[in-house]
């Protein structure tokens, strides 16, 4: 099964639109944790993203190595 891409920079863009929507508004408390979960989903996604970058990076170098 074969994973949906993400547009990195958008998505943390739209992670950073949630911060300050937070940071910023006086929200009611059910809408800042539905943020506040939507936030750490993004967070989760992106972190995934760049350890499989980093995966992908430590691959080619050890490539050249050898």
């Amino acid at each position: 099964m074969e994973e949906k891409k993400i547009d990195f920079e958008k998505e943390l863009n739209h992670l950073n639109e949630i911060v300050s929507k937070i940071q910023d508004e006086a929200l009611p408390l059910d809408e800042s944790i539905k943020l506040y979960e939507e936030g750490n989903k993004i967070i989760a996604m992106l972190e995934k993203e760049l350890k499989d970058a980093q995966d992908k990076i430590e691959k080619i170098v050890s490539i050249n190595k050898k």
